[in-house]
């Protein structure tokens, strides 16, 4: 049945238009505020719509979903929960979507419009907990459409600032009467949102400046340092072809782990937080210009906000939003552009002043490869390299496809692999490294994994992670996904383990919980081991196969994660 020829409820209009944007599934917990929309789903089969429902075992990890879902896919995540305690057990997600700038809609469903001032349940208008108002420092945009009030027009503005010149979520409250009403005059959203977003910032003529040409010409030891603002496949492929055209060496930030390809001759790896001995000496000895191209200016992806990053011929800073530029560190030259855009336009205009010097920045770059990549694993703590981290990424790294998705938790786990896993691509290593929610990564990596069916995900994760987030085990077993978790099971809170050793240890030691037993209850399979040699023993067939099954790694917490040029400048700062 046309549903449009007939009169299209605002609830499925709402999904229909999502559809649109090539959305495939959204990520929920049912409730009756949010009726309208599972009526769009009946039994018998004659529902209309292509976009999927996901339910979820919390809102929580419901917004988890929707922003790995938006960081494997690039495109927009969606999240719909019950107004109230729903939409209030997602702000931990949404907060953590808005400090890494993520497009996810938070969609909820509202009261009456009818029945606001009169203290009904789960009241979350102006007259309840007012959720628009709690919503909006950590959204783009916080509304509501209430009855009689036009549904596209809210639609349109709530899709459209998803991916504006800032990127971030948005709240979207729909009151009973706009999901039930019936019409047939409601316009398609996505024409007017796509040429919006089409729009794409290059400041030609700031690019093409004479300051500008006089960083690259005095430049010979010139890098890029990449951050989350522009990790996309788009930079990613550009990036590849400036640094192969001018021989130019490349790091990326902790967030923007996989924009440049690790095992690339021009790669330096991560500067900052977690960073590669190759990208922390090369800022140290011998840069002389960089390019900052959509950094994150956060204080682990600044090395906290380093002198290096202002190099003596000049720091550029590109970033799509003049508001970012200059925002938390001093630069020489802010430019307004996309990163692709910037470098394709660099590639016309400032060819011969990046060829003159590319010989010696050539040879300087060769230098910087004969730097190990690594600091050598240090297993001092307990003397037994088995029980470290870092000894069974190598074992993982050797049987996960190259075109899978990892999805890294928070915690001392979230160290070691951002510093030893090698990652290829913008999507292939996913990780929430400015809120930095605990858990994160168990639901995210289930959302990454709806977005990329075809592929494999890993989820790396903590035991405190898993306390945090485990039951979402449960949504992967439900839907057969093709993921693997994780889990390093040190029976601490590791990472705080470093700054509380002189108190009780009862404040950061977890009970060996039996995560295997946890896994199987709730319909994942499930392995434990306690070497790198009994890891390798069963990972080929736990990766070839296409189904959930959890890994649980004992380890020791004791280990210190390779930071050490981060800790001894952390010093500096005793404030943080």
């Amino acid at each position: 049945m046309d549903l449009q020829s007939t009169g299209e409820t605002g609830a499925h209009y709402i999904l229909r238009q999502l559809q649109s944007f090539g959305v495939t599934h959204f990520f929920m917990v049912p409730g009756k505020l949010i009726n309208a929309f599972m009526r769009c789903y009946p039994n018998d089969g004659s529902g209309t719509l292509e976009i999927e429902p996901v339910v979820t075992a919390c809102e929580t990890g419901a917004s988890y979903m929707a922003e790995g879902y938006a960081r494997a896919s690039e495109k927009i995540g969606v999240c719909l929960v019950i107004g109230g305690p729903g939409v209030t057990n997602a702000l931990t997600g949404i907060a953590s979507a808005y400090t890494d700038h993520q497009p996810v809609l938070l969609l909820s469903g509202q009261i009456a419009s009818s029945l606001e001032m009169q203290n009904v349940l789960q009241d979350g208008s102006q007259t309840g907990v007012n959720l628009c108002d709690v919503f909006k420092p950590i959204t783009r945009s916080a509304l509501e459409v209430k009855a009689g009030q036009p549904l596209p027009a809210f639609l349109r503005e709530s899709v459209r600032l998803l991916r504006g010149v800032e990127k971030g979520p948005t709240y979207l409250a729909v009151s009973k009467e706009a999901l039930y009403e019936k019409s047939m005059a409601r316009v398609d959203i996505a024409p007017s949102v796509l040429e919006s977003w089409s729009n794409q910032a290059l400041a030609v003529e700031k690019i093409k400046s004479a300051a500008i040409k006089a960083v690259f010409k005095r430049s010979t030891n010139l890098v890029i340092l990449a951050g989350l603002r522009c990790k996309n496949a788009k930079v990613a492929a550009a990036l590849v072809a400036f640094s192969d055209r001018f021989s130019i060496p490349v790091a990326t930030t902790l967030s923007a782990k996989g924009l440049f390809p690790e095992d690339h001759p021009n790669a330096l790896g991560v500067y900052g937080y977690s960073g590669n001995k190759r990208a922390i000496e090369a800022f140290k000895n011998g840069v002389d210009g960089v390019i900052l191209l959509g950094l994150d200016t956060t204080q682990w992806s600044t090395m906290l906000w380093s002198h290096e990053l202002r190099p003596a011929c000049g720091a550029i800073q590109v970033d799509e939003s003049p508001d970012y530029l200059g925002r938390f560190l001093d630069i020489d030259h802010g430019v307004v552009a996309t990163g692709d855009g910037f470098l394709r336009l660099v590639c016309e205009v400032h060819a011969e002043e990046l060829a003159a010097t590319q010989e010696s920045r050539s040879k300087w770059s060769n230098d910087l490869q004969r730097v190990p990549l690594h600091y050598p694993v240090d297993a001092k703590a307990t003397g037994n390299i088995a029980d470290h981290p870092a000894a069974y990424i190598p074992v993982l790294q050797s049987y996960f496809p190259s075109d899978g998705v990892v999805c890294v938790d928070s915690g001392s786990h979230r160290s070691f692999f951002g510093h030893y896993w090698t990652a290829r691509g913008p999507s292939a290593y996913l990780s929430a490294t400015t809120l930095g929610p605990m858990g994160w990564s168990i639901p995210a990596g289930i959302g990454a994994s709806f977005a990329r069916a075809h592929g494999k995900t890993m989820v790396v994760t903590g035991d405190g992670c898993m306390l945090m987030q485990g039951l979402e085990l449960s949504t992967a077993a439900k839907h057969g996904l093709n993921i693997v978790f994780v889990v390093f099971n040190n029976r601490s809170y590791s990472a705080s383990y470093f700054n509380n050793k002189d108190n009780l240890p009862a404040l950061t030691q977890i009970p060996d919980y039996n995560w295997c037993l946890f896994a199987e209850s709730l319909g994942v399979s499930a392995t434990c081991v306690s070497t790198p040699e009994a890891l390798h023993d069963c990972i080929e067939s736990i990766m070839s196969a296409a189904r959930p099954h959890l890994i649980e790694i004992k380890c020791d917490g004791r280990h210190a994660t390779p930071n050490s040029e981060y800790s001894s400048r952390l010093k500096d700062h005793p404030l943080l």
